[in-house]
Order: C-alpha cells, then sequence, then structure tokens
C-alpha cells in the first residue's frame, strides 16, 4: 500500500530527503500545469523543501506545492510585462543588489548544484533562510519580507548579506582547512592574553581578553567551576534543542582581527569570536580548523609592540592562570 503524503511530510520534516522527492514525484504533474517553466518548478520545489515546516495541514501538500508555482509564475509573468521599472535614488532597480557580488549565487538553481545549494540554504540560520527564500525564490520586496517575518527592512537587508556571504564562501571551492591544536594560553610581561594554536609546521597567536584566557586555562587544566559558566550554558541550551558542536574553524583575519565559526552537527555555521568558539572546543573537544588564507595573512603582519610584547612571554602560561584561579577557588572557600 502505498505513502499517504502526510506520512511523507512527516518524514520530509525530519530530514528524509528521499521522502520528499516522492513527493515531488508524485505531484509532478500538478506542478508542471500549475508551473510549466521547469526552472521555476525547480524554485517552486526548493522553496516548498526549505519550508515544509509552514504546512498547515500535510494532506495537501499537492495543493500547496502547486500553489507555490502558481505563485512563482504570475510574478515572473508580471515582471516580463511590465514595460518600465521606476529607478531608487542610486540609479539601481528597486530591491535589485547594487553589487553583482550581492546577487543569489549564480542562478538560485543553477543545473547540477541545485541539490548543493538547497542544502546550503537549509543549513542557514531561520532568519537568513527566510529572507532568501522570501526574496531571492519567491521574489517579494525587502519591504514585504520585512512584514512577513515581522521585523524591519533595514533587518532584512543585513540578513540578505550575511545569508550571500555565507552561500558564497559554502558554494565556493576552497582549500583544505589545517588542523589546529592550542598549545598554551599566555600571558605576556605587559598584562596582554594570547592563545597559541599550532599547527604542522606554523604557531598562530590570537590576542584575547583576561576573562577568556582563563575560561581556555580552566578548559585546559581541568580547573572545576563552583558554577556553570556563561560557556556551559550556551553547550546545555544546544543539547536541549538536540545540536551539539562538530567543529570549530578559524575563517579570516581582517584589519587585524581574527573570526571564527561553530559548526553544529548539522552543518550551520554560526559567527563567533576565536575565543568563544576556542572555549566551546575545549569542553566538547571538537576539532579546531584554520583557514589556509588566515595563516598566509598572519605571517605577512610585520613586528610590532605586540609581536615583542610575546617574545618575551613565558610558556606554560595556561598551567599558571588555573593555579591562580584555583588559589582564588580556595579562598573563597
Amino acid at each position: 500500500m502505498p505513502e499517504t503524503d502526510r506520512s511523507l511530510v512527516a518524514r520530509a520534516r525530519a530530514g528524509d530527503a528521499a521522502a520528499f522527492a516522492a513527493l515531488l514525484q508524485r505531484h509532478r504533474a500538478a506542478l508542471a500545469r500549475a508551473c510549466p517553466d521547469r526552472d521555476l518548478a525547480q524554485d517552486a520545489a526548493l522553496v516548498a523543501w526549505l519550508q515544509l515546516g509552514r504546512l498547515r495541514d500535510a494532506d495537501r501538500f499537492g495543493a500547496w506545492l502547486a500553489g507555490i508555482g502558481r505563485m512563482l509564475s504570475l510574478r515572473e509573468r508580471r515582471r516580463r510585462a511590465a514595460s518600465r521599472e521606476t529607478l531608487t535614488a542610486t540609479g539601481a532597480l528597486p530591491d535589485a543588489p547594487l553589487d553583482e557580488r550581492d546577487a543569489p549565487p549564480a542562478r538560485v538553481l543553477a543545473g547540477e548544484r541545485a541539490g548543493e545549494l538547497a542544502t546550503a540554504i537549509a543549513a542557514l540560520p531561520a532568519g537568513q533562510r527566510d529572507a532568501i527564500v522570501l526574496f531571492h525564490l519567491a521574489d517579494l520586496p525587502q519591504a514585504a519580507v520585512a512584514r512577513r517575518l515581522g521585523t524591519r527592512p533595514g533587518a532584512i537587508r543585513t540578513r540578505l548579506h550575511k545569508a550571500r556571504a555565507a552561500l558564497r564562501a559554502r558554494l565556493t571551492t576552497q582549500e583544505e582547512a589545517v588542523p589546529a591544536q592550542i598549545t598554551d594560553v599566555l600571558r605576556t610581561p605587559a598584562g596582554r592574553h594570547v592563545v597559541v594554536l599550532a599547527t604542522g609546521d606554523a604557531e598562530l597567536p590570537i590576542w584575547i581578553g583576561a576573562w577568556e584566557a582563563e575560561a581556555l586555562a580552566a578548559g585546559l587544566e581541568d580547573v572545576e567551576l563552583p558554577r556553570p559558566s556563561a560557556h556551559a550554558l550556551a553547550l546545555s541550551l544546544l543539547r536541549a534543542g538536540g545540536r551539539s558542536v562538530a567543529s570549530v574553524r578559524i575563517t579570516r583575519l581582517e584589519d587585524q582581527v581574527f573570526y571564527a565559526e561553530v559548526v553544529l552537527d548539522d552543518g550551520a555555521a554560526v559567527d563567533a569570536r576565536p575565543s568563544d568558539a576556542l572555549v566551546l572546543a575545549v569542553a566538547e573537544g571538537v576539532p579546531i580548523e584554520i583557514d589556509p588564507a588566515v595563516l598566509a595573512a598572519a605571517s605577512d603582519g610585520p613586528a610590532d609592540e605586540y609581536t615583542e610584547d610575546l617574545a618575551r612571554a613565558s610558556r606554560g602560561g595556561a598551567a599558571t592562570l588555573a593555579g591562580e584561579m584555583r588559589d582564588r577557588l580556595r579562598e573563597r572557600a
């Protein structure tokens, strides 16, 4: 006996791509009638996949999918029929990207990469994912997207910018990340703090705050804290939501500032300060990676007071910081 739409929708919502493919095959003819353009039909399928959680009646999946196709077809006809479009004050078309790099990667469903793009969009944070779907696929103007999502147009512009950057980074072939490990957390003679990451043949120092340095030292040296830290709370909230940290990556270096990502077990990447990301990596025992471009950029910088200060720092700083923390805890007890 064939599965019902309801059971297939339930499986698809749980991440079963084969179940969603079965739904598309079952309702392909109805979608084609509602949306004869093959590219737009692919767009409709992707919108349905990403917005499946919004379907109220699982038994009406076919009608819902066809409705998405009709909406996209209608918008495309209106676009083609328009004799002219009013320009904005900057000379750009309304809601059109001002920079080609801000356009959706290639065409939103470009040929063989449709599945890869769908996975990349699905991995975006919910707010960014909804903004991308409504603006680029459902073709709503930013003001309408803002109304749908209950926020301001300015917030939608920010979400779209971040989502496009994340999609470009994920869909662009990159060099393989370099595995790294924390070798020490130092306090310099000038009172600054730095975490030292080591790869096979190089070291990467990252300057951090005193509080983060102690949090790293506590994790590396197994200091038992009387109460959960903010990082422990973040990990507990992740677990309560059914997620966990899979890895941490130092992603870029711009204007002497390092940036990082915390990668979750479902592939989602969350922007983070390197210090916070590394504390989570130590607490969870997950891999630490560095983008090769970061290593190259860090090696180009000239010597300054920071590098000279670091050169004078004594090794074994993590143990020293951990010992000081234990002494303070004993005094308070």
